[in-house]
């Protein structure tokens, strides 16, 4: 049955492509074969499956470039986005390198000025040590009119360094609270520097005032020129040259510290006169007062009589001792004061101590505070055992009394 179906498609199909003969003659020969029905569906089919293959793969490879654009296009923006991202990256790098290196060179000159401070602060501190001014002395205050014996100011806790050292997990976030810190202490150190210079020297002066001498004119003499050889260290009394050689007196922090060397420097000086200055009692050992300076009835012609020093009694030979420290310029017998010792103390002072019983110095010596010269005696124009003590400032006399006073102070 199903051959009957098909015979008659068959014969259709036979007629539109019936058998061909197809001749091929070759030296007087002719051949030819047959190209039959089904051999030519069989080239029919095949030219067809060959070009739906064509067509299919010309579809696929039309599809498949459209997807390689497509991608290409997706990779083509994914690369163009990774561009900028690496811009922004590499521009927030430049950003952030620049940021750390401002903060770099910031810290390096916060750092720079603290380690100038600290050098200033040490040069101050290793000026005044070697100046040796400190607040070790009594020296005289005035409240009402009254002379006081003024406290000498002490640290009532041990001294500790201006930076206290922490952990780097505890200095994290506080480096502008630190830096507020140190700065806090810095200026306290030289507030306190500032105050105690300026504590000292009132003190001084205070002292000095009650001499009743001029100090200008003290430093106009200088010192006690020594006979012998000299040395030592430097050390040198005009600190606005050492400091203003270093620091740029512009910035306040370093005039602060030029003007409280300065104080030290006068301090030192102050220092140094009353070191020289005939403050001590020149007695050692029990003794009264018998005769002050000034004007007085003469005890011998018991008339009015102007009396060049003070009067100190005590036993015989007591010690007579030397209120500061200088050279013996006389020592011998002077028409009126018996045996005499007489010494230059540097800075225009000379003591003189008259009617001694012995000598113990001879012209030349130098003698320091409390060292002996003689014993009391009754030698020269003298009713009784006494010393004649006279105190001359820039060749005229003085009252010893002044300098007694204010040696109560220093002594």
């Amino acid at each position: 049955m199903v051959k009957r179906l098909l015979e008659g498609p068959w014969e259709h199909i036979k007629d539109r492509f019936p058998d061909r003969q197809i001749y091929h003659r070759t030296e007087g020969q002719v051949r030819y074969f047959v190209v039959t029905t089904a051999m030519q569906l069989s080239v029919i089919g095949a030219v067809c499956v060959l070009a739906v293959w064509l067509t299919i793969t010309s579809v696929n490879m039309i599809m498949a470039n459209s997807e390689t654009d497509r991608m290409r296009y997706e990779i083509a923006a994914i690369e163009d986005r990774h561009a900028e991202e690496l811009e922004e990256a590499r521009a927030s790098e430049a950003a952030a390198l620049a940021y750390v290196q401002s903060r770099t060179n910031e810290f390096d000159r916060t750092a720079g000025e603290f380690q100038l401070r600290h050098d200033t602060l040490r040069r101050l501190l290793d000026f005044a040590d070697d100046l040796s001014v400190g607040d070790d002395r009594q020296s005289p205050g005035l409240d009402e009119g009254r002379i006081l014996m003024a406290a000498a100011p002490t640290d009532p806790d041990p001294r500790s360094a201006l930076y206290d050292p922490v952990s780097p997990a505890d200095m994290e976030g506080l480096a502008e609270e630190r830096v507020a810190a140190l700065l806090a202490d810095q200026d306290s150190a030289l507030s306190a520097a500032e105050d105690s210079a300026e504590r000292r020297l009132e003190n001084l002066r205070a002292v000095l005032r009650l001499t009743g001498m001029r100090v200008d004119e003290a430093m106009d003499e200088g010192p006690l020129e020594s006979e012998g050889g000299t040395g030592g260290p430097l050390i040198a009394l005009d600190a606005a040259p050492m400091f203003s050689q270093a620091l740029d007196l512009e910035d306040p922090f370093n005039a602060r510290v030029a003007r409280i060397a300065s104080r030290l420097v006068e301090a030192e000086h102050l220092e140094t006169l009353l070191t020289a200055a005939p403050l001590a009692i020149p007695v050692e050992g029990p003794h009264r007062r018998t005769s002050p300076y000034g004007t007085r009835i003469d005890p011998i012609t018991r008339r009015l009589a102007f009396h060049a020093g003070s009067d100190f009694a005590a036993y015989r030979n007591a010690p007579i001792v030397a209120p500061a420290p200088g050279r013996v310029v006389y020592a011998g017998w002077r028409a009126g004061y018996g045996r005499t010792v007489e010494i230059d103390h540097g800075f225009g002072f000379r003591t003189r101590y008259g009617h001694l019983h012995s000598i113990d110095v001879r012209r030349g010596d130098a003698v320091e505070t409390g060292q002996r010269l003689g014993g009391m005696g009754s030698t020269g124009r003298s009713t009784g055992t006494h010393l004649h003590y006279e105190v001359w400032f820039r060749g005229a006399h003085v009252d010893p009394e002044n300098f007694i006073r204010a040696g109560r102070y220093v002594h």
